[in-house]
């Protein structure tokens, strides 16, 4: 669904009460309540000031839910530790809450555990994408690197058929011959 739009809130604390400080900061709204997200590692109840140490699984439904479109079935909530570098929630923060959806295209929504963000929804289409964009970069590895050896030696050997194309044609073409100069 389209993005939820901006909650305002009341009453939270100045940020100068916060404990660090402060280079960046995000308000987060995890169960309709407040939260900053201060230098992309603290969670703060943006009302009290209070450190929160990660969101719970309730809250991670309820983010999800903010998000994605109401009919939608929760099969299954996982919370990720770790990923491998074939996962498509790779290169993106950890602990996270994977929640599955009882739908055909494999619904997958993927909250950070430590901030509360929603980071992104995952789906069948999305995968056959990456798939193919990994066999297009041919980085079989983290699918991003399209500076790689094996695309190299490939564009390599390409330019060399292209110009032993040309050499042919040249070497065998009739209507070069006929400009062959005269002895």
């Amino acid at each position: 669904k389209l993005p939820p739009p901006a909650t305002a809130f009341n009453d939270l604390i100045d940020l100068d009460s916060l404990p660090l400080p402060i280079q960046q900061v995000r308000i987060v709204d995890i169960a309709a309540n407040p939260y900053y997200w201060v230098n992309d590692s603290q969670l703060f109840d943006a009302r009290t000031g209070v450190v929160k140490e990660g969101i719970l699984k309730n809250e991670a439904i309820a983010v999800a839910n903010r998000h994605m479109k109401e009919d939608l079935i929760i099969s299954k909530v996982e919370k990720i530790e770790t990923t491998g570098p074939h996962h498509e929630f790779r290169g993106r923060p950890l602990p996270a809450y994977a929640i599955h959806y009882d739908h055909p295209d494999e619904l997958i929504a993927y909250i950070d555990a430590s901030s509360g963000i929603f980071h992104r929804v995952r789906h069948t289409s999305w995968r056959w994408f990456d798939f193919l964009w990994m066999s297009h970069t041919m980085d079989y590895q983290g699918r991003d690197d399209f500076n790689n050896l094996l695309l190299r030696g490939f564009s390599l050997f390409g330019l060399l058929t292209v110009l032993s194309g040309f050499l042919l044609w040249g070497t065998t073409s009739p209507t070069l011959r006929k400009f062959k100069f005269k002895k």
